[in-house]
Formats: structure tokens, sequence, C-alpha cells
């Protein structure tokens, strides 16, 4: 089973690598943190290094804050640019993309 998952990671990150910054954070982000964490979470930015994720509240940043260590292990393996900082953002506090109103 470990192979297949080597196999899998390895196939991932080759995608992942090809694709722009930040949709391949957005992607490699519900890989790392999984389908429950990943439906209720958003990346909102990554630059520099920075990955900026929306969450919904302050109980889930806390939560999820005890994992960074992984996710930036697991992120790192699959993204060209390495993310260096995961910052959980509640939704009052996340900036507004480019071009939202």
């Amino acid at each position: 089973m470990e192979s297949a998952r080597a196999g899998f990671q390895k196939i991932v990150a080759e995608i992942l690598r090809r694709s722009p910054a930040e949709d391949a954070a957005g992607i490699a982000w519900e890989i790392a943190c999984g389908p429950t964490v990943a439906e209720k979470t958003e990346v909102v930015e990554f630059r520099a290094g920075l990955l900026r994720v929306r969450v919904p509240d302050e109980a889930w940043r806390v939560n999820l804050a005890a994992f960074v260590p992984r996710y930036l292990e697991l992120l790192n393996t699959m993204l060209r640019e390495q993310v260096e900082k995961i910052e959980f953002v509640s939704p009052q506090k996340t900036p507004q993309r480019k071009g939202a109103a």
C-alpha cells in the first residue's frame, strides 16, 4: 500500500508543479487536509511562501493550528513553491480577492 501512495503522491506532485502556484496550492491543500476539512475551508491566497486559508470560525482556526507541521510537510512534497507558513483566517478577516466587489 505504501508504494501505491508514494506513486500517487509523485503523480500529483508532477501535475501540481506544472500548474500556476495559487491553483496548485488550492488543490494541494484539499489533498493535504482531507475531504472533511477541505469542505469547510478555502485557500484564499498563496504568495511569498504564505498560504492563507479561510476557516468557518475561531474554533476551526485554533483546532487546525495543531496540524500545521503535518500540513506543511505534505504541501511541500507536492508544490514547486515552498509553503513556509499557513495562516488561518476567519471570514470577517479574509482579504478580498482581486476583482471582488
